[in-house]
């Protein structure tokens, strides 16, 4: 039979830790929206959350792109404190 024994655990991902500002940009350059600007900050939960500071008008789900690219950022990356 293939595959790990039971009881076998897998090892944990190590994460890089990044700074701040190379979390903001990660985050706008892959919105590839002008006129955003993101903080990130530390979250007691998730480790670290973007927050859509301003967005053009016509920008409505800014802060929800922003969320949804954290979450598969977060499984890379935590933030340098």
């Amino acid at each position: 039979m293939g595959g790990t024994r039971q009881g076998d655990r897998a090892e944990p991902v190590e994460k890089d830790a990044k700074t701040d500002v190379e979390l903001e940009n990660m985050i706008l350059q892959r919105l590839v929206i002008g006129g955003v600007f993101v903080s990130v900050r530390p979250d007691a939960i998730l480790g670290w959350r973007p927050t859509v500071v301003t967005a053009p008008r016509h920008m409505r789900n800014a802060q929800e792109l922003a969320d949804k690219i954290a979450a598969e950022l977060r499984k890379k990356f935590t933030l340098k404190r």
